[in-house]
């Protein structure tokens, strides 16, 4: 993706939709792409949260203490968790071939010592 395509998909995201765009553009050196295939699995349910993702494209299942749910391009999970340094709240996995950015631990403490914003989700 190039970096209009990648600012697009981040003013998407609740997270960041009233963000303008030079603070996006500080943002994108922190956020890696990843290509998942179905079947995997990226957060358990309890679980410490390694990673704040974001669907670019694809779907992702949730299971929130047995409650089944969709993510879609947009949508996102591990922010108040990473916040926290706690755990996931549900376990998530890919339902089809998924385009995400992700945000590790150093990635989102950096990111979030450039002033990203603090809006829960």
């Amino acid at each position: 993706m190039n970096d209009r395509e990648r600012l697009r998909v981040l003013r998407a995201t609740p997270h960041f939709a009233d963000v303008n765009d030079a603070r996006l553009r500080s943002l994108l050196p922190f956020i890696d792409e990843l290509c998942v295939h179905a079947g995997s699995t990226l957060a358990q349910e309890g679980r410490l949260c390694h990673e704040f993702v974001i669907v670019a494209s694809g779907f992702l299942e949730t299971c929130r203490r047995g409650t089944h749910g969709t993510l879609g391009p947009g949508d996102s999970f591990g922010w108040d968790a990473m916040r926290a340094r706690g755990p996931n709240d549900a376990t998530v996995s890919a339902t089809a071939t998924a385009h995400l950015f992700v945000m590790g631990h150093e990635q989102f403490r950096a990111a979030d010592a450039l002033g990203a914003p603090s809006s829960s989700g």
